[in-house]
């Protein structure tokens, strides 16, 4: 059963969170995003398609975005957008979140600008949700659906506590905790990237590895020359033994060289040495 939600909280949160269109042709979507500051916009990095991007604010203005930064494994980007009004929200502290605490949300579901709904916190933890690695989420009932990513998940105080961004089996919410919003928000510059789309495996033998499925168009992978069904089994010399292992690699690598091993077909083993580039694209690991 929904909760009831006071007005003026509700009200300020939809003047605070406005709709992202992104893409081009068929590959055009909508999504949420929440204004953190003079022309600064916080959403989900998948919000993000590349081609045109543009933002419309709650009072119907529409504007041409720029990617400041972006963070692919935490979902989180940070938008620009010169002539954007709108009260910022203000970030509360999702370490203070119960099971129990009552949040809602408010985004841009199918279209229907400023859509609100409202539930109950049921966890806030570490759980692996996506390809993206180990990370700590906010799982709570407050009805999700496409348009909402991007969209803030809000305390009965008007504070924001967490970025949503997808629907689990069951029909339970997934948000980005605020602590990981902070982090991302005072790092300097998008995290480094191998730019490619990925998921585990196992090989006949038994042995861990990453199999590419996508790469991301002028990233690091395509650069070194990977492609599409490559399995990679090492990264510097160590073997891989989870998805984690991979991104540990990348963030340790010396002088932004990562030298990998992998499969291509029923070839023999191969090597490649890759320069890391900083995540510009929404779409990498």
């Amino acid at each position: 059963m929904p909760i009831p939600v006071p007005g003026r909280i509700a009200e300020a949160l939809r003047k605070s969170t406005v709709q992202i269109r992104a893409g081009d042709g068929y590959r055009q979507g909508n999504g949420s995003g929440v204004i953190i500051g003079p022309e600064q916009i916080i959403t989900n990095a998948h919000v993000l398609q590349g081609g045109r991007m543009t933002v419309e604010s709650w009072e119907g203005k529409t504007l041409p975005l720029a990617v400041v930064k972006t963070d692919p494994r935490r979902d989180l980007a940070l938008l620009a957008a010169s002539g954007l009004n709108g009260e910022a929200v203000s970030l509360g502290d999702s370490g203070l979140l119960r099971p129990g605490t009552p949040v809602l949300a408010v985004g841009n579901p199918f279209g229907f600008v400023g859509a609100l709904s409202s539930g109950v916190v049921h966890s806030v933890g570490r759980s692996r949700i996506n390809m993206s690695g180990d990370f700590e989420w906010i799982c709570a009932d407050v009805r999700l659906a496409p348009g909402n990513s991007g969209g803030p998940l809000a305390d009965f105080h008007g504070q924001v506590v967490g970025i949503n961004t997808m629907i689990a089996s069951g029909g339970l919410a997934f948000a980005v905790p605020s602590r990981a919003v902070q982090a991302f928000l005072l790092r300097s510059a998008s995290p480094p990237s191998l730019g490619v789309i990925v998921r585990p495996v196992r090989l006949r033998s038994g042995q861990f590895g990453i199999l590419i499925l996508e790469l991301v168009r002028g990233g690091a992978a395509e650069a070194a020359s990977l492609l599409p069904g490559d399995i990679v089994i090492a990264a510097n010399g160590t073997r891989l033994e989870t998805g984690d292992d991979l991104l540990a690699a990348i963030d340790n690598s010396s002088g932004g060289l990562l030298r990998l091993d992998f499969y291509r077909g029923r070839q023999a083993l191969r090597h490649v040495t890759a320069r890391i580039q900083p995540e510009q694209v929404p779409s990498a690991a």
